[in-house]
């Protein structure tokens, strides 16, 4: 229904909480502490990156549109099969990724209010089923929910950040020696800021207008997206940043809001863990419900309410994301082994797309950009787990094989 369906401005609620999410509250004081003064030259990097990402990821969209998001593009570049897999690598991201972005938020809760009186892994839970629940709401909801949350975490750190820059400046200009192999892990540590953009195609279908809406909203949320990176990273390098406050950039955010900065900051924290849950929970239930409409065992998770929202694969990601808080609870998983593990699946997948936009899209300059992006993102890959490097080139070697098989039979006929 056209009514239900979404513009620039919503879209970009969808985008802006979720791209910055945890990793914009985590990753400033983390990189400086890496890089010293070269962390702005690592955010900058990221940044280009991100939006040249951003741009191909949406021209990909625009041409091929649908719930299946980037996998239409792979599909009709390289066959079904290798359109499954990197869906299963996006689904297999899914399953880990929003639990340490809520085991994030669950941690600034517990240290604002609880001490240490409530675990992290109940407060986890709460959350996991409270976004659960708001994932059956409608999308245009959702969209201007997460574009609240956005705007009011891109007040507060922009402000707070620029108010300590002006009135605190610490004067320091001094660059450490330099260590590729320190700059190299940031920019992985980095990659987790531009995780996002190839999910967004998976809410094409229910976009109004999608060539202008989807171009007008990637490049607003680009532009405000590497706004709050370089103030806020800049804030910490060159402001009297004080790192013995229990949460992180408290010192950075003291100065203009004192006391208030901590609890400022857990809402925010929490907010855009919440807007980066959705998004990637909401975009990749999307891709469940398609998917199993081809797999008749699956296709109960096609079902969906009246106004759009895949009910059953979303209950079904919840319930694993819930499984997966158990074993932190009895410690056989940790949070930095979920975080690398997505992290890999997310490279992979995104790699796929690129090859996708180098096969697909018509523009040179654009072959060029997705070409120099694979070939980061092929190096930030062969940095991650080894245990997520073998899945992937197992999972890759068995599609792999079933396309050629398919292809022999095709050449048979």
């Amino acid at each position: 229904m056209k009514h239900g369906k979404i513009g620039s401005l919503t879209l970009s609620g969808l985008i802006i909480g979720p791209l910055l999410g945890s990793g914009i509250i985590l990753l400033p004081t983390i990189i400086y502490e890496n890089l010293g003064n070269y962390a702005i030259f690592a955010w900058l990097v990221m940044s280009i990156i991100g939006i040249c990402f951003a741009y191909v990821c949406g021209e990909l969209m625009i041409q091929f549109p649908g719930e299946s998001g980037l996998g239409n593009a792979m599909e009709t570049a390289f066959g079904p099969e290798i359109k499954n897999l990197a869906s299963i690598f996006l689904m297999i991201a899914a399953l880990m990724g929003p639990v340490a972005v809520m085991m994030t938020a669950a941690e600034y809760i517990q240290t604002w209010l609880f001490s240490e009186h409530i675990k992290l892994e109940w407060i986890a839970i709460i959350l996991l089923v409270m976004n659960g629940l708001i994932l059956l709401l409608r999308l245009n909801f959702l969209g201007k929910l997460s574009f609240f949350i956005s705007s009011f975490a891109v007040l507060i750190l922009v402000s707070g950040s620029i108010f300590s820059l002006l009135n605190q400046p610490s004067g320091s200009w001094d660059f450490p020696e330099f260590h590729f192999d320190s700059f190299g892990y940031s920019l992985l540590l980095l990659f987790w800021t531009i995780v996002g953009w190839e999910i967004i195609g998976n809410y094409s279908s229910e976009v109004k207008n999608p060539r202008s809406t989807i171009r007008k909203a990637i490049f607003f949320s680009a532009a405000i997206i590497l706004l709050v990176n370089l103030v806020l990273s800049a804030a910490v390098q060159w402001t009297t940043y004080n790192s013995s406050f229990t949460i992180r950039l408290t010192g950075v955010m003291f100065p203009l809001f004192g006391p208030l900065a901590i609890g400022l900051l857990t809402i925010v924290a929490t907010g855009l863990c919440i807007t980066t849950h959705l998004m990637v929970v909401g975009g990749v239930a999307r891709l469940i419900a398609s998917l199993s409409k081809s797999v008749p065992v699956f296709h109960f998770l096609t079902k969906k309410l009246s106004n759009g929202a895949p009910y059953k694969a979303i209950a079904l990601l919840v319930l694993t994301h819930l499984f997966f808080v158990v074993l932190l609870f009895i410690k056989i998983v940790t949070v930095e082994q979920l975080v690398g593990l997505a992290n890999a699946f997310f490279i992979a997948n995104a790699l796929i797309g690129l090859f996708a936009a180098i096969k697909l899209l018509a523009a040179p300059w654009i072959k060029g950009m997705a070409i120099v992006l694979s070939v980061l993102f092929g190096i930030l890959l062969f940095r991650s787990s080894i245990i997520a490097l073998f899945i992937i080139l197992v999972l890759t070697l068995l599609l792999s094989r079933k396309r050629r098989e398919r292809e022999e039979q095709k050449a048979e006929c």
